[in-house]
C-alpha cells in the first residue's frame, strides 16, 4: 500500500530527473544539432573539448569569479552580520536595506546594472564625468580587464545580504555570557571575533563556501544578462560557452558533452571539499 502513494513521486523523479540524465550522457557521445538524427563519434566531443581554448580558459574565469565572490559575498556578509548584530534602533531597518537587492532576480539585476555600467549613458560614468573625472570613466563591460570585476561586484551587490542572513542567524544563537566573559578577562572585540565568533561560526561557513563554489559554477543569468560572455570571450564561463555551443552554433551534442564535463568537476569539487572538512571535524575534535 505504500508504494501506491510513493510511485507517482518515483515515476516524476524518472521521467524529469533520470531520463534526462541518461539521455544527456547518450548525447554526448553524438555528433547531434538537435534536430538531426545523432551520430555515434565515441568520445570524439570529450576530446575537442580538453582541446577547446574558450572552453578551458571558461574554468579559468569561473574560478576568479568565485575567489571573488568569497571575498564580496561571503567575507564581506560575515563583516556585515557582526557589524549589525544589535538591537539597536536603525539596525533592523539597516539589515533589511542590505538584504532587499536578494528581491530581484539575476536577470533583473544584470539588466539594471549593465544599465548603470554603460560607457555613454551609464549613471556610473555620468557621475565621475560630472565631479571632473573624465579619465576614471571607462568602459567597465566592454574592455577584457574590467568586466569580470564589474561582473563580480554586481554577485556581490546581490549576495551578501543572503550570506548576512545565514551568518546573522548564527550570531543569534551564540550566548552573550561568552562574550561578557570574554570581555571581563580583558579581550578586546577583535580578539573576540577570531577567537569566539570564528569558531562558533565554522559550519556555517564551510556551508557558505559551498554555496558560493558551486553557485559559482552554475553562474549564467548574470554574465548572459551582462557580457554574453564578451569581450572576445573575457567573461566566458562554462555556462555561457555551453549555451552559446549549444543554441547559437547548433552544436548540442557537443554542448551536452561539455556540460557533463561541468557536472563532474563541479561533483568531485564537492566530494572533496566534504570530505576534507569532515576531516578537519575529525582532528579538532
Amino acid at each position: 500500500m505504500n508504494l501506491l502513494f510513493v510511485a507517482p513521486a518515483f515515476v516524476l523523479f524518472g521521467l524529469f530527473v533520470l531520463l534526462p540524465l541518461v539521455s544527456s550522457v547518450f548525447y554526448a557521445f553524438t555528433n547531434w544539432s538537435g534536430f538531426s538524427t545523432p551520430e555515434w563519434v565515441g568520445l570524439a566531443n570529450f576530446s575537442r573539448a580538453l582541446a577547446d581554448p574558450v572552453h578551458l580558459t571558461s574554468y579559468l574565469h569561473v574560478t576568479l569569479y568565485i575567489l571573488g565572490t568569497l571575498l564580496l559575498e561571503v567575507s564581506f556578509g560575515l563583516v556585515m552580520a557582526v557589524v549589525l548584530n544589535s538591537n539597536r534602533l536603525g539596525f533592523s531597518l539597516m539589515r533589511g536595506m542590505f538584504f532587499s537587492p536578494m528581491v530581484l532576480s539575476m536577470t533583473a539585476a544584470g539588466v539594471l546594472w549593465a544599465f548603470v555600467l554603460d560607457y555613454r549613458l551609464g549613471l556610473l560614468n555620468s557621475v565621475l564625468r560630472s565631479v571632473g573625472l573624465n579619465d576614471w570613466a571607462l568602459p567597465w563591460l566592454s574592455q577584457g580587464s574590467t568586466a569580470l570585476i564589474a561582473i563580480m561586484f554586481v554577485s556581490g551587490w546581490r549576495f551578501a545580504g543572503f550570506y548576512m542572513i545565514i551568518f546573522f542567524a548564527a550570531l543569534r544563537r551564540i550566548p552573550r555570557s561568552i562574550y561578557e566573559a570574554a570581555t571581563l578577562d580583558g579581550a578586546p572585540p577583535l580578539h573576540q571575533f577570531f577567537t569566539i565568533t570564528l569558531p562558533l561560526l565554522r559550519q556555517q561557513m564551510l556551508t557558505c563556501v559551498l554555496l558560493a563554489i558551486t553557485g559559482g559554477f552554475a553562474g549564467f543569468d548574470l554574465f548572459f544578462t551582462m557580457t554574453n560572455g564578451g569581450p572576445f570571450n573575457a567573461t566566458d564561463v562554462p555556462a555561457t560557452w555551453i549555451i552559446r555551443t549549444g543554441f547559437d552554433n547548433n552544436e548540442l551534442g557537443y554542448a551536452t558533452a561539455m556540460t557533463v564535463i561541468l557536472a563532474v568537476v563541479v561533483l568531485i569539487i564537492s566530494v572533496v571539499y566534504l570530505r576534507l572538512t569532515e576531516r578537519g571535524d575529525h582532528v579538532r575534535y
